[in-house]
């Protein structure tokens, strides 16, 4: 008798099991069958252009599949990336394409939408990655030259001045005759010392940004030391020799050394008129003092020291 109620549990249990077995499976056949309409009904939402509905339905289609333990096909995360990104959902796009580049169906727009959504993230290290890798990988791509003006804004921002100095060349002649990209490889050449190209550019800026500071700076800075050092340099050689000849050298080298003070006071007084800091007026009152201006080189030096 109690075998037989032993065999009877069996029974039960192995029964309960197949049915329990059965059911699963017809459930995870029946989500298999919604998931591959939704992936339709996603992806035609898609090419229509309707993102939200594209991208809700995507998202449906990865929770089932990664509840049923089964593979997402890679398409559906670069499509909810994309979608994601048209809809502006930036940390959701980032999520959803960086695994969408580990596979091949990755696109130049992989790389240029992470590249932009790091940018907006402010996460520079990330922004140049990506933009490294659309250059790399898509060197005819749609975006390529988008892509390179802004890796090299990039490197600028990133203090990478060699990197910055190598892409210049990569920038087209429309990039390259503009503020923005003329400012970025002044600042290059300026650390990394390349002085022979300074003034060039310089020049070039000042025609398109007449009030740009940082040339206007390197202008006034650049003119008042040729004049100052000339001076120095003159003077203590005249009272250390005080010859006729001597004194004639001191008065050719006079008129080149004041011209170039006047260049330099130019510049000072249009920084001054834009930004009147007391920096820019205790050059205006070295520079009066040289000319033997007391009123002036008086008047400047007091502006200084009541901005201080």
């Amino acid at each position: 008798m109690i075998k037989s109620n032993k065999l009877i549990a069996l029974a039960i249990f192995a029964t309960a099991a197949f049915i329990s077995c059965t059911s699963t499976k017809q459930t995870t056949k029946v989500k298999t069958n919604q998931t591959t309409q939704k992936q339709q009904d996603a992806n035609s939402a898609y090419s229509n252009g309707d993102f939200t509905k594209a991208l809700s339905l995507y998202d449906e289609i990865i929770e089932v599949k990664k509840s049923l333990n089964k593979r997402v096909d890679s398409t559906i995360y670069q499509n909810a990336g994309i979608a994601a990104w048209e809809l502006k959902q930036t940390d959701k796009a980032i999520q959803y394409l960086e695994i969408a580049k580990r596979y091949p169906i990755a696109t130049d727009k992989t790389y240029s939408i992470l590249a932009k959504a790091f940018l907006e993230k402010d996460n520079l290290s990330k922004e140049i990655t990506n933009l490294d890798a659309y250059i790399a990988k898509y060197p005819q791509g749609e975006e390529i030259k988008d892509m390179q003006k802004k890796i090299f804004l990039a490197y600028i921002k990133s203090e990478n001045w060699e990197s910055a100095y190598k892409q210049w060349s990569s920038l087209d002649l429309a990039a390259q005759g503009e503020v923005i990209f003329l400012s970025g490889y002044f600042k290059v050449c300026q650390k990394l010392e390349n002085k022979n190209q300074l003034d060039k550019i310089a020049g070039q800026i000042l025609k398109l940004d007449p009030n740009n500071i940082n040339v206007l700076e390197y202008f006034a800075e650049r003119y008042y030391y040729m004049a100052e050092n000339s001076y120095v340099k003159e003077m203590k050689a005249y009272q250390a020799n005080k010859t006729d000849k001597q004194y004639q050298q001191l008065l050719a080298a006079y008129k080149i050394y004041f011209e170039n003070y006047r260049i330099a006071k130019d510049y000072f007084l249009r920084l001054y008129q834009i930004d009147p800091k007391n920096r820019y007026a205790t050059f205006l009152g070295n520079i009066f003092t040289r000319y033997d201006n007391k009123e002036k080189a008086d008047y400047y030096y007091n502006v200084a020291k009541k901005k201080q």
